[in-house]
């Protein structure tokens, strides 16, 4: 018989069995009762008369008590509760007992095919035992299971056996004795269990047949611990069960059948969160219907609501719903019909690529050709801006842009209708991923007006950069969640966009029928099929839901569990992914989405080794690829967690923030004429790397390093120019740092990169190149590591002074 046994193969668990077989023993807690928490402990933050650390405490001194008395070191909870509460009268103790067995019914649930497993059992006339390490006793273990999962369940059970009653755990002599109470042989029994020692080991040295339930892969242990975490990261809710992942038990039954790992990505992390976001929509479809008396239309916002709509699809669609292509770009077509609205976008706006902004500002293809034309360098891009910004000026233009506006709204509207039909009083409820509802901004009045309804926006994650005052809510949003949270996640959806999103191009208008006309879909076909399939884990996830695997008798922490999994889920897949589902979408890009075709890199990890060596964690600033934790994947956990704590919170650190472990470093700046000596430091960066910033005055030619006086071997990473406003993220184009070429004095290279400083006074040469432009204030960056330091007086090698220029970019 194999050993193992996976959740969803519990059902057929006898036909494993040897003949003959008159017992099924079980064990109780994630065999039969699983929780809606990560660990057991979660369920103490729920507890009124004592606090988490607490009741851990008093278990472990409780176990160490009876261990000292010689008596073993199975407790029960009354002797738990004689720690924890020392001075308490026993009828506080007491009801302290009965509140914490009240949480864990509340939080318990028994697992379907468990449950199946057993009612298979009775059907062939087989006693079915529980047999349980746990500090209850038989008639609290029994009445846990009947709270928690209903008298059927309970009825099922023929005895119970717990280790706190006999003294004795599983591995002590506790199945030998439930075996001998019911006066059968060890092999008329099977028993099964999720401990491999307790469970598995313990029965077959006392030749007992018996299976190892395997809950979950040790991967997807993995992610559920950092999804705790990163839970921890958000904060838990207080003076309540924490911890909570509704999706264990699913994910369970589910994700061993999933061998696609598209498809496992979809399951375990798109699943669980568009899950809550359609559950939550449901409900709040519901208080909009009965606050306004209307009919609810649900509008999927696509393209990113095409996910939202296939999850709702599965879980059975509502009444009304339709997929509407409203974007970005249609929305503040339409919203240009006053000159506030106008003068407000483009002047907000000016900076953009200008045949991108003339667009937005509805000038056609043979304007956009005759004021802006198609400028490649930076300086006809700014006299195309210039052209441009006077054009805008005009009255005419503004008359003109109002009137093709007037008519973007009406032909936009007909796209609505052609959806759905809304009556007076009805509501039109947008549903999107978020972040902003800019497009609401734009169109609430508009639809509003015209159909005489209530427009209700109901977002995924939102964020409002205003407080625009208008009906909107989001299933994780500032009503539950501080500000920092929410920045954190917004600062990396583009990933969720590209999974959520479906294979066409956005919509820039439409015909006066209503049909959407489209840009045309800039992404990879090898793109749209890995997210289709990515897609359907996700639908399977939602189906699954509808039929999920649990059986309960209450459920009070519904509605938290589901938005506190879901924000723990985005936060751990967002900021901690894993090298699988990076595998996934490695290749996938991000289009902008406002009138421009351009494609980002959602991330790229070949960059990240070199701008961590460069700058630390604060290369990321200024880059223009969407999903930047992603490139840290291949680094070590604490490395991963500082980026996390520095997001989540809002930090606001900056490169000078590590200047106290700094090494100063004489430098000298050339020109054609002579040299200015002054002294920099070189910051620590990541893996040992320093990294030392000289600014390049105008007419200088080379920068030179006094490495001798401080190592005796280092190994040199790299020698670029860059702007200094690069360190805040300012500049465009290749944030990398341009290369350049470097010559060794008093020094000797063995290798490439691995240099031996033969003298004290030995220095590195970059020198500057000729072509940079001398407008911009540029810095040499060195970057290297010290292998072997020079012996130094102790103030030789202490930190100096940031040169100003440098100092004032890193602020």
């Amino acid at each position: 018989m194999n050993q193992t046994i996976l959740p969803h193969e519990l059902p057929g668990a006898l036909d494993r069995a040897a003949e003959g077989i008159k017992v099924l023993s079980l064990d109780c807690f994630d065999t039969l009762l699983w929780r809606d928490c990560h660990a057991p402990s979660d369920v103490f933050a729920g507890l009124e008369a004592v606090s988490v650390g607490q009741r851990v405490r008093a278990e472990t001194q409780a176990r160490k008590l009876k261990a000292a008395q010689r008596k073993g070191n199975e407790v029960t909870l009354a002797e738990i509760y004689a720690q924890a509460m020392p001075g308490a009268p026993a009828e506080k103790r007491d009801a302290a007992i009965t509140q914490e067995l009240t949480v864990e019914a509340q939080t318990c649930f028994a697992f379907a095919p468990t449950v199946e497993l057993m009612r298979e059992a009775r059907a062939r006339g087989i006693t079915i035992i529980i047999v349980s390490d746990t500090y209850l006793d038989a008639r609290q273990l029994l009445k846990l299971i009947e709270d928690a999962a209903g008298k059927e369940v309970a009825g099922l059970i023929d005895r119970v056996f717990a280790s706190s009653e006999a003294g004795l755990s599983k591995s002590q002599g506790l199945l030998a004795k439930a075996i001998k109470a019911m006066k059968v042989r060890a092999g008329d029994v099977l028993h099964i269990g999720d401990n491999f020692r307790a469970d598995f080991e313990s029965a077959r040295a006392l030749g007992i047949p018996a299976l190892h339930l395997a809950q979950f892969s040790e991967p997807a242990r993995s992610r559920m611990r950092l999804e705790r975490a990163s839970g921890q990261m958000i904060g838990d809710t207080q003076n309540a069960v924490s911890g909570l992942m509704p999706h264990r038990a699913l994910l369970a039954a589910e994700e061993p059948q999933v061998s696609d790992k598209a498809e496992a990505l979809g399951l375990s992390v798109l699943g669980p969160v568009f899950h809550a976001f359609d559950q939550w929509l449901r409900q709040e479809a519901d208080a909009l219907a009965a606050k306004s008396g209307g009919r609810v239309h649900w509008l999927f916002m696509l393209r990113d609501g095409h996910l939202p709509q296939l999850v709702h699809a599965a879980g059975g669609e509502a009444a009304s719903t339709a997929r509407v292509e409203i974007s970005r770009f249609t929305a503040i077509a339409a919203d240009l019909t006053t000159r506030e609205a106008y003068d407000r976008q483009w002047m907000l706006e000016a900076t953009l690529n200008p045949p991108t902004l003339a667009r937005q500002m509805l000038l056609d293809e043979s304007e956009i050709a005759s004021i802006v034309g198609d400028p490649k360098s930076d300086r006809a891009k700014k006299q195309a801006s210039q052209r441009l910004h006077e054009e805008l000026r005009k009255g005419q233009r503004h008359k003109l842009t109002r009137k093709r506006s007037r008519e973007r709204a009406e032909r936009l509207i007909a796209h609505i209708r052609q959806s759905v039909d809304p009556g007076p009083g009805d509501v039109l409820m947008l549903v999107d991923l978020g972040y902003n509802g800019s497009a609401q901004d734009r169109i609430d009045a508009l639809l509003a007006n015209e159909f005489d309804c209530q427009v209700a926006g109901r977002y995924l994650l939102l964020r409002e950069m205003a407080a625009s005052g208008l009906d909107k809510k989001g299933l994780i949003d500032a009503r539950h969640f501080d500000p920092q949270l929410l920045e954190a996640l917004c600062a990396n959806v583009a990933v969720l966009e590209q999974l959520a999103t479906c294979a066409i191009g956005s919509a820039i208008d439409y015909t006066a029928q209503g049909e959407p006309i489209r840009t045309q879909n800039s992404l990879k076909g090898a793109q749209s099929a890995v997210r289709e399939r990515v897609q359907n884990g996700a639908v399977r996830y939602a189906r699954a839901a509808a039929r999920p695997p649990v059986i309960r008798s209450q459920s009070p922490n519904c509605e938290r569990s589901l938005r506190e999994a879901a924000s723990a889920t985005l936060m751990r897949f967002m900021f901690l992914p894993e090298a699988q589902e990076l595998e996934v979408i490695k290749s996938f890009e991000h289009d902008v989405n406002l009138g421009s075709e351009r494609m980002v890199a959602l991330f790229d990890q070949a960059h990240a080794k070199r701008g961590m060596r460069r700058r630390g964690l604060f290369y990321m600033k200024g880059s223009e690829r969407m999903f930047l934790p992603a490139e840290l994947e291949a680094d070590d956990i604490h490395t991963r967690l500082s980026l996390l704590v520095h997001k989540r919170f809002g930090l606001g650190l900056s490169y000078t923030d590590g200047g106290a472990h700094s090494i100063g470093l004489p430098a000298i700046v050339m020109s054609d004429h002579d040299g200015v000596r002054t002294h920099v430091d070189a910051q620590r960066t990541h893996e040992g790397f320093l990294a030392a910033r000289v600014p390049v005055p105008k007419g200088s030619k080379a920068v030179a390093l006094v490495v001798g006086s401080v190592f005796e071997w280092f190994e040199l990473a790299e020698i670029s120019i860059s702007p200094i406003a690069s360190l805040k993220g300012e500049t465009h184009g290749n944030k990398g740092g341009r290369r350049v070429t470097a010559h060794y004095d008093g020094s000797h290279e063995h290798a490439p990169g691995l240099i031996e400083c033969t003298d004290p006074g030995a220095t590195l040469v970059a020198f500057v190149p000729p072509q940079i432009d001398e407008s911009t204030a540029h810095m040499i960056e060195f970057v290297l590591r010290p292998l072997r330091m020079r012996s130094l007086p102790a103030e030789a090698s202490q930190p100096n002074e940031t040169p100003t220029a440098i100092k004032d970019a890193a602020a």
